[in-house]
């Protein structure tokens, strides 16, 4: 069914100069290069079924400009999330496939695609696995054959769509000529489901969202099987199931031009993947940007004008000058400013070991450049309590106040000695920047299962310890560990009078429905050892002024 644009309601969001900030990694608008204009209008087919090799047919939306014998590149957008949804002005976390009405006027088809197995495409969801990989083949290179696309392709969109960009890029389809992912996952593992180990029970709350946004469909088995592996934890250790999903291990196959970009908002879902994906994908072309959380969140409108000058320039040749300058664009926290760098961990970074301490007994525990006496910090967790529902008890260690501005910039990691109790226990660390009247803002977090404890030596850098997580290793009771959990990146300005905080707890706030983790479930005495023979101690990445 073809139809005229005019019968889809428009919000401002919804245009081609959608108000989303922000729109450029930047604290101004880049100079004014080449670059396509806002001319067409939208020629619309929602009906459409693209067919699959093995006979299965996937439903599809395509926006293209209304310049009948006129080719023009295309973007596609690839999720479980209903294509329907896609041409909303809802504020819901999964209206994220980019704005038609900016793309299209701009000279770009614009195809959404239900996933297999999703919405109105037949066969079964496969979560990210070999079949829906090699439909990104067959979506890909069907849209570059189409008599109005020009045989240029790329793709948009956040979260699951960004993850499908940096699978689809791992597959080589032929036609795929640059991505620009915002927000993508690399490590379905470590970066979606199981932190340091632990489950991120919150994700019952996305399956319960696919659930709905599939409710008409009469099959839902994909659907219940991939809930079922991850809720009831048929794989609590990586290994093939995560692997031939969404998985570090193939990103040295992306040989296209890749942007990739997050916002420090998303520590719990997204945030690790930008990094991963930037040291990961090498010999290419690349840009890297981590920002604020963008205003209006949702539909996804944010970055659509660096979009668009990273797609003129590597599908339409334009001069737009996109890849001058520093690959790598930080948003400085504290600071609220833009900076562009060249490399990650940033070269000029000055590592400080702040050690964990403090007066014997004392609630309040220090983080001081040298270790002092030997001693302990005590951290009962009862996990029955509603204390450990909301997330306590936790340790607070903090610096003194900041005599002057310092900045901190990178990847954390917290060495931890720890004796406990029971068998097994978590570490849950929080980064907070403390105002001189008390107030915190969260960071960043790390996370980490004792008995997750090994480490992979070839993987491993002092400022990010890499776990293989592929086996259990109980605990000793009272017997002391050296535990390495890493803490996502953060970037930071703590303000003079400010202190950095960090809080050390057993479990996290269980009525956060879409982050709340699984926390072992056995009392537990801690014991957080520390002084020079056991040298607790959080690796800072500061960066001079």
């Amino acid at each position: 069914m073809r139809r005229g644009w005019s019968a889809v309601k428009v919000s401002r969001v919804r245009s081609s100069d959608p108000p989303t900030r922000p729109q450029y990694p930047f604290d101004a608008a880049p100079a004014a290069r080449e670059g396509s204009k806002p001319i067409y209008t939208i020629d619309a087919d929602t009906q459409v079924r693209i067919p699959m090799r093995d006979g299965v047919h996937l439903a599809a939306d395509v926006f293209r400009p209304a310049a009948p014998g006129r080719t023009f590149p295309a973007l596609i957008a690839v999720s479980p999330y209903s294509r329907q949804l896609q041409r909303t002005e809802l504020p819901d976390g999964q209206n994220e496939a980019g704005i038609t009405e900016f793309w299209t006027p701009h000279g770009y088809a614009h195809v959404v695609v239900d996933v297999r197995g999703t919405n109105e495409s037949e066969g079964e969801w496969d979560h990210m696995g070999p079949l829906e990989r090699r439909d990104l083949v067959d979506i890909i290179e069907w849209v570059a054959s189409q008599p109005w696309c020009d045989g240029r392709v790329g793709m948009t969109g956040e979260s699951y769509f960004a993850w499908s960009q940096l699978m689809a890029a791992a597959e080589r389809p032929p036609h795929l000529a640059a991505v620009f992912a915002q927000c993508a996952s690399v490590d379905l593992y470590r970066d979606r489901y199981y932190h340091g180990g632990i489950l991120k029970r919150g994700v019952a709350s996305w399956f319960s969202v696919l659930r709905e946004l599939n409710g008409l469909r009469d099959d839902l088995s994909g659907l219940r099987r991939h809930q079922d592996a991850i809720l009831r934890m048929e794989h609590p250790f990586d290994g093939p199931y995560y692997q031939e999903r969404l998985s570090w291990m193939r990103l040295d196959r992306v040989k296209i031009p890749t942007y990739v970009g997050g916002t420090w908002k998303h520590v719990s879902t997204h945030l690790r993947g930008a990094f991963e994906a930037w040291a990961g994908i090498t010999g290419v072309p690349k840009r890297m940007f981590v920002g604020p959380g963008p205003r209006p969140r949702k539909p996804m409108a944010a970055y659509h004008r660096e979009a668009l000058r990273w797609y003129d320039h590597h599908l339409k040749g334009m001069d737009t000058g996109v890849m001058e300058g520093p690959p790598i664009q930080l948003f400085i926290q504290g600071a609220e400013r833009w900076r562009s760098e060249r490399e990650w961990p940033i070269a000029r970074t000055r590592w400080r070991e702040l050690f964990l301490g403090g007066r014997p007994g004392a609630a309040a525990r220090d983080l001081a450049d040298t270790a002092g006496p030997d001693g302990e910090a005590v951290l009962r967790y009862e996990p029955a309590s509603r204390e450990a529902y909301l997330g306590g008890p936790a340790l607070v260690y903090r610096t003194e106040p900041f005599e002057h501005d310092l900045e901190v910039t990178g990847p954390l990691a917290l060495t931890l000695w720890l004796a406990s109790t029971a068998t097994d226990t978590d570490v849950f660390a929080t980064i907070r920047d403390e105002a001189p009247d008390g107030g915190t803002r969260e960071i960043t977090k790390g996370w980490l299962r004792a008995s997750h404890r090994a480490l992979d030596a070839s993987r491993s850098k002092p400022w990010r310890p890499f776990h293989p997580h592929t086996a259990s290793e109980p605990l000793v009771p009272n017997e002391a560990y050296e535990l390495a959990v890493e803490i996502w990146p953060m970037s930071n300005l703590f303000r003079a009078g400010h202190r950095l905080r960090l809080e050390i707890a057993a479990c996290d706030d269980q009525s956060d429905t879409s982050d709340a983790h699984q926390a072992v479930l056995l009392p537990a005495t801690n014991r957080i050892l520390e002084g020079r023979a056991h040298p607790s101690r959080l690796l800072v990445p500061t960066i001079p002024a």
